[in-house]
């Protein structure tokens, strides 16, 4: 009997050392149209996350990947998965869409650290206020696990006292807050302290945080990346380079608290990438009743008139970018101009 495979989003699991590292391991499950169809579920349904029995389909599809994953690790002879991502993305081509789910982790050896091997041989000493600080954080990640409320007070200690490693505890928090209680005081005081703690923490942390849970929430992800000034120029490059042109350009507003010669090199290159994209859509001759018309077809197949830049339903044009994208890219492309000003400047 194979023995348990431990699965972690984070990069190492609490209480255990990692002896070893295997290698990257990936699966994808593929979804046909009929996915859908099958459990009555529109697409109004898909995005708005409103059918129940397709939250229970998706469940069990994420199930199956994350299975296949671990079968992947137990040939290694790993025990256990870390750094587990998982995305879902749609395939369409030729007037059909189909989905994916990728999940992709490092399998490693785990060893389970006795609480006294935590301690063995330490000859640290701590004061009374360090405990009670300790005592606090325990109890406040028990409360974010939990999903309770968090007061004033238990805010203002995890900013006083700069409580990195709950942010993504809290964060995933404000993506229930966000879906439970969309309109609610509650989730703009939370969004509130979330900010300021995001703010004042060390930007390399949020950045990888956050673009590390873009892909599972993108709308909120992109909010917060903007609101907090996290915009990385080297994980925005990544996140173009895997094929999330969508996600990389909703953040091309976001700010930094400071520019580096290193930072413009790399938006330089993010803007050649944006400006230089491949064709995703096609003009076509397609035949009809009356005989055959070009037409403009975009990467999601829908038709519109050969002279339109963008498809009448989507919006897309024929690179697959939006007209409110293209602005975007341009004002990015205005940010370059200024910040390369202000390098000659300094020369």
């Amino acid at each position: 009997m194979r023995s348990a495979i431990l699965v972690s989003s984070t990069e190492r699991l609490e209480g255990y050392e990692i002896e070893k590292y295997f290698e990257l391991i990936s699966t994808n499950v593929v979804l046909g149209t009929n996915f859908f169809s099958d459990i009555g579920a529109s697409f109004t349904d898909f995005f708005g996350g409103n059918s129940e029995i397709y939250q229970s389909k998706l469940e069990k599809i994420y199930k199956v990947a994350i299975d296949k994953l671990k079968n992947k690790a137990a040939t290694f002879n790993a025990n256990g998965i870390i750094g587990v991502r998982i995305d879902f993305d749609e395939i369409s081509g030729g007037g059909k869409s189909m989905f994916m789910i990728s999940v992709s982790g490092t399998a490693v050896k785990l060893k389970l650290l006795k609480k006294v091997d935590l301690v063995k041989e330490n000859n640290s000493s701590f004061t009374s206020d360090e405990l009670d600080v300790m005592s606090r954080k325990i109890a406040t990640k028990l409360k974010v696990d939990q999903n309770q409320t968090l007061g004033s007070s238990d805010w203002e200690f995890l900013i006083e006292n700069s409580l990195e490693d709950l942010i993504p505890n809290l964060v995933e928090s404000y993506f229930k807050l966000v879906k439970d209680y969309p309109y609610s005081d509650q989730l703009k005081i939370y969004k509130g302290y979330l900010t300021v703690l995001l703010r004042q923490s060390t930007p390399e942390l949020v950045e990888n945080t956050l673009y590390g849970m873009y892909a599972s929430n993108p709308e909120i992800i992109s909010q917060l990346i903007i609101e907090c000034e996290v915009f990385s120029p080297s994980l925005t490059i990544d996140l173009i380079e895997s094929g999330k042109i969508h996600y990389a350009i909703a953040i091309l507003e976001a700010k930094k608290s400071f520019y580096t010669a290193d930072d413009y090199t790399k938006m330089v290159e993010i803007l050649v990438l944006l400006t230089s994209l491949p064709d995703t859509g096609k003009i076509e001759v397609v035949k009809g009743m009356l005989g055959s018309k070009e037409k403009f077809i975009c990467d999601k197949g829908h038709q519109s008139p050969p002279d339109l830049v963008y498809c009448t339903e989507c919006g897309r044009n024929i690179k697959g970018v939006t007209k409110g994208e293209e602005i975007a890219i341009n004002q990015f492309s205005m940010k370059i101009e200024a910040l390369e000003e202000l390098f000659k400047t300094k020369t």
